[in-house]
């Protein structure tokens, strides 16, 4: 539940990963061969039109899900929160309630966000995006009173400052009493690895206010951030103590995993090490000698590049003392390395075979973004119901979109050498998504074997 939603949908972390793109993009040129030219010596292109009408059509659903039982009045209560909030005020604003043109239209559209929220919090596939649409709603409608209160003179710096010490000390009494219980490693894992996120989030949230509010007294929107802010944390709070609560209450055996979790850790952590040496540098200048074959630079090269890049990103990235408050995130993070370490072995094993997976056309992109579509819907078909597949599907899916969107924005002609750095993101979805069900099914024995 720790996601900042923004319009694209995506998570922070899968934002920072699709930046990647940006990064191979700025190396063109730097060695990596492109022959995508004309018999006139200008570069290749594919119309944007057709490029736009090759990636529409339906993509895969994939909700996200959380093996816990939740309830549907705790979703009503968070939402029933955001609505009283709204309630409070009188938003929608005008003229005559708010005259600053720029303030008026700032939180009449954070009034909306609201109430999408609030309708999603009603209409999203499963119970888990359902509290996540409630949450949002309520965090946002509190940023909308906050902004009316302070431009009322009803909220102040001090009011923001005395409330965070509270919360602090809550989030910290929760941290304390939440361990890592569970009866099956698996589950405990996916599930402790949401409260693992959740109390960083609400931690995260509070430091944020310390920092900036000495810059925003008498300045009605940037109070109303930080007040929404600490509501993140206050709404993170309760989430997590739920999720946690809801969850222990329902096991058959509530024994400490911590020890079998740091051990599958380790273990996990052992074959990442192991498996990376044959994995790509962080940064390739030419991406056509990643593999023992005659290649351009095509979108699989650069795929293959940015999947070596994000396995040597993670591995560093990674923290390695087991006795942090992070564990069951760690374990997770770990999952997705070694998953992203087979789907690069694949891929290469892919290119080395012969198939280029180059870009000459809209109907090529068209053949990338079925492959990716049909890898996702398999992975779902053969992991159905498996803890490790459902954890780790809903953001590939996602990035199809993502894709999609990127394809419908253009105009013109775009360069082909463009096209494959956008199109490789399909490629890496397809090449991911084929290895999840043999992977879930190692490290599923890995942590149910753990000692």
């Amino acid at each position: 539940m720790t996601r900042d939603a923004d319009d694209s949908g995506l998570t922070r972390r899968e934002v920072l990963s699709l930046s990647g793109t940006a990064v191979l993009a700025g190396l063109a040129g730097c060695g990596g061969r492109l022959p995508e030219r004309l018999p006139g010596g200008g570069p290749a292109t594919i119309d944007a039109a057709a490029l736009s009408e090759a990636t529409r059509g339906e993509t895969p659903t994939v909700p996200e899900t959380l093996p816990v039982d939740i309830e549907q009045s705790f979703i009503e209560g968070q939402r029933d929160v955001a609505r009283s909030k709204l309630d409070a005020t009188p938003a929608p604003f005008d003229e005559g309630t708010i005259p600053n043109g720029v303030i008026r239209e700032r939180l009449n559209d954070e009034y909306d966000h609201a109430l999408r929220s609030i309708r999603d919090a009603s209409g999203a596939p499963t119970v888990y995006e359902r509290l996540d649409h409630a949450t949002h709603a309520r965090t946002s409608a509190h940023e909308v009173a906050a902004a009316w209160d302070a431009i009322e003179s009803t909220l102040t710096v001090a009011d923001l400052r005395e409330s965070i010490p509270g919360v602090r000390d809550e989030v910290d009494a929760f941290a304390r009493r939440r361990s890592y219980v569970g009866s099956d490693p698996v589950r405990a894992a996916v599930v402790h690895a949401e409260l693992d996120r959740e109390i960083r989030a609400t931690r995260n949230w509070l430091s944020n206010p310390d920092r900036e509010l000495e810059s925003v007294a008498g300045q009605s929107l940037a109070l109303a951030e930080v007040a929404a802010d600490i509501e993140r944390a206050r709404a993170g709070l309760a989430v997590g103590s739920y999720l946690f609560d809801r969850y222990r209450q329902r096991l058959d055996d509530d024994g400490n995993l911590r020890d079998r979790l740091a051990a599958a850790h380790g273990t996990f952590r052992e074959r990442i090490d192991r498996r990376s040496d044959s994995m790509p540098p962080e940064q390739v200048d030419d991406p056509t000698t990643l593999v023992d074959r005659d290649v351009d630079a095509t979108a699989g090269v650069h795929a293959l590049a940015e999947l070596g890049s994000d396995v040597r990103f993670r591995i560093e990235d990674a923290r390695t003392d087991e006795d942090a408050p992070s564990l069951a995130d760690d374990v997770m993070d770990a999952i997705g390395t070694l998953l992203r370490i087979r789907a690069v072995r694949r891929l290469r094993e892919r290119i080395e075979g012969g198939d280029d997976v180059a870009i000459a056309s809209a109907t090529d992109v068209e053949t990338l973004r079925s492959d990716a579509i049909a890898a996702v819907e398999t992975a779902q078909d053969a992991g159905g119901g498996e803890l490790v597949v459902d954890a780790i599907l809903p953001e590939f899916a996602r990035q199809i979109e993502w894709i999609d969107d990127r394809f419908d924005r253009g105009s013109g002609s775009v360069r082909v050498e463009s096209v494959s750095f956008d199109a490789m993101r399909y490629v890496t979805v397809t090449a991911v998504c084929r290895v999840p069900p043999e992977t879930a099914a190692e490290v599923t024995t890995v942590l149910r074997d753990a000692e």
